[in-house]
């Protein structure tokens, strides 16, 4: 196994059970579980969930969920190691969604996958998977990385998005409306556990902008335990967390807190490259930068970092961004009268 882990994880993926607990117990198998219907043809087997706010279900679910599919068709020897994906229309929470998996190639040191999700006769994503055995290079084969930024807060040392909203939501100078938001934000179930290491102030939220920055960073791992047989639930938990707040990169180097200041936002495409296996249930830092914006979309890059320092992923994504009238406004150029 790699040095990229403190604990160990086996390599056996066939299928979607827990070692000691079933996928009832675990929020994390279930929202990644699909169940087979015919040979290389999956479906959910759980509603997807769809944040608050949100045009559609959860992208990173789809993701994750048409990653788990490809991942039943491959030798057991393998291991994702590069994931390409389009999303073409929203996801919806209240229709399964059908995972149909194409087996483009077969061999001895890659297998390619590409899975095509729909909902009633439309395409919502297709995602590319390649597949890998992973160690099967000697020493001698080139090995560096970026280095993990230094001087972050412990991830014990922060709190969760869910105390963060909630202690947002009963400050007395924030509307009503947004406090409401900010409730049902802080009550929606999640099996990730997320800690952004800057802390907005009820002011930030309130103006919607703040001093532009060109990193943004948090911590995550799944809420509970996950098995040590399952190398597929591990990069799928990754896949389906890397999708919430990349784009906030964009928004971040801009000086936008949030969504108050955003008309629309939505993904047009993810990536994600697995350089390692790593554990889903230990804390991961995300270092999220975004080289440019333009024409209504950003872009934004994702270093992922196990505590050890060691880079086990990097992501990528451009979406659609679209400014409120409010903060198109406050952009134009100050105009002085002669």
């Amino acid at each position: 196994m790699s040095n990229s882990s403190s604990s160990t994880i086996s390599t056996n993926h066939n299928n979607d059970t827990i070692q000691d607990q079933t996928p009832e117990d675990l929020k994390m198998a279930r929202a990644l579980t699909v169940e087979e219907l015919d040979v290389d043809i999956y479906r959910n087997s759980e509603e997807l969930w769809h944040p608050i706010s949100s045009r559609g279900a959860y992208g990173g679910q789809l993701v994750a969920q048409a990653l788990r599919a490809a991942w039943h068709t491959v030798p057991e020897e393998f291991h994702v190691h590069s994931l390409h994906n389009y999303f073409l229309v929203p996801g919806r929470s209240d229709v399964p969604a059908i995972y149909q998996v194409k087996r483009v190639r077969d061999g001895r040191s890659f297998v390619t996958r590409v899975v095509t999700c729909t909902q009633q006769g439309k395409t919502v994503i297709v995602c590319i998977c390649s597949f890998t055995p992973f160690n099967n290079v000697g020493e001698e084969s080139m090995n560096h990385q970026t280095p993990m930024p230094s001087n972050i807060p412990k991830p014990e040392d922060l709190p969760t998005d869910k105390e963060r909203m909630e202690k947002l939501s009963i400050h007395p100078s924030i509307p009503e409306k947004h406090r409401k938001h900010l409730e049902a934000y802080s009550k929606a179930p999640t099996p990730i556990d997320y800690r952004d290491i800057e802390i907005d102030t009820a002011q930030d939220f309130l103006v919607g902008t703040t001093e532009p920055s060109q990193h943004r960073g948090q911590w995550f791992k799944a809420q509970e335990r996950l098995p040590d047989n399952d190398p597929a639930l591990h990069a799928c938990s990754i896949a389906y967390a890397s999708d919430r707040g990349i784009l906030m990169g964009a928004l971040r180097a801009n000086g936008i807190v949030g969504r108050r200041g955003i008309s629309m936002m939505a993904s047009i495409d993810h990536s994600i490259w697995f350089h390692a296996l790593t554990r889903a249930d230990e804390w991961l830092f995300y270092d999220v930068h975004s080289p440019r914006s333009n024409d209504g979309r950003g872009t934004a890059f994702g270093r992922i970092y196990n505590r050890q320092g060691v880079l086990v992923a990097t992501c990528s994504q451009e979406g659609i961004i679209r400014l409120s009238q409010s903060q198109q406004d406050r952009r134009k150029p100050k105009t002085t009268k002669l």
